[in-house]
């Protein structure tokens, strides 16, 4: 090869070297460029996202502690009120016996007379029957008496008679016109249901006060 020849190729090959490696340091920054470019969105979005559980994890934490007061609040009301049925249910159940033991002393029968005498006058008088529990059937109650009491209130003669029929409570009378279209219900069970609302409340007001 001829110098002036060699030296051109030579030329030529230096500049291309020089041209590569130019192109080779920049592709090198630009990929570094790019990965530090990346690596900050990576860190960024890693922030937010940091950042996003962090705000979602305090927003959790201060729920749990406004709602950890209000359940125990809510519980402890719950409880409140749970003992408070409690201790009336209690005193219901004390005055059902109570009563139970009064339906079998000698003072019932002026009681169950004075149940009847009442349901008769509500009733108006005329021709009444009474229905009684089992044992209450067999007791010596002066229904003639009981039957002119009821006349002188009404202004009506008034007959009454037993019923054959038997109830189920345990004290009281059931007391209907005999075409049975009209009842009074004089029973234990139905005087302290009719009454249960205001017991309750008086019984809470003197247990609670």
């Amino acid at each position: 090869m001829e110098p002036q020849v060699k030296r051109i190729v030579d030329r030529i090959v230096h500049d291309a070297k020089k041209e590569a490696k130019s192109i080779l340091d920049e592709a090198q920054k630009s990929a570094e460029l790019m990965l530090e470019k990346r690596k900050a969105l990576a860190r960024q979005k890693a922030g937010e996202k940091a950042s996003s559980i962090l705000k979602r994890t305090e927003s959790e934490v201060k729920a749990l502690r406004e709602m950890v007061p209000t359940d125990a609040k809510r519980k402890a009301s719950w409880m409140v009120l749970s003992e408070k049925e409690r201790l009336v249910t209690s005193v219901f159940d004390k005055v059902k016996t109570k009563l139970e033991v009064l339906s079998r002393s000698e003072k019932y029968i002026p009681l169950l007379e004075k149940m009847i005498l009442d349901a008769g006058i509500v009733l108006g008088g005329e021709k009444l029957e009474v229905s009684l529990n089992k044992l209450d059937s067999a007791l010596p109650l002066k229904f003639s008496i009981l039957a002119k009491a009821i006349a002188e209130k009404t202004g009506k003669k008034t007959q009454i008679t037993l019923s054959k029929e038997k109830n189920e409570a345990f004290g009281g009378a059931v007391v209907k016109t005999v075409d049975g279209r009209i009842v009074v219900d004089n029973t234990f069970e139905a005087i302290l249901k009719r009454r249960e609302r205001d017991l309750g409340f008086k019984t809470a007001k003197i247990l609670f006060r």
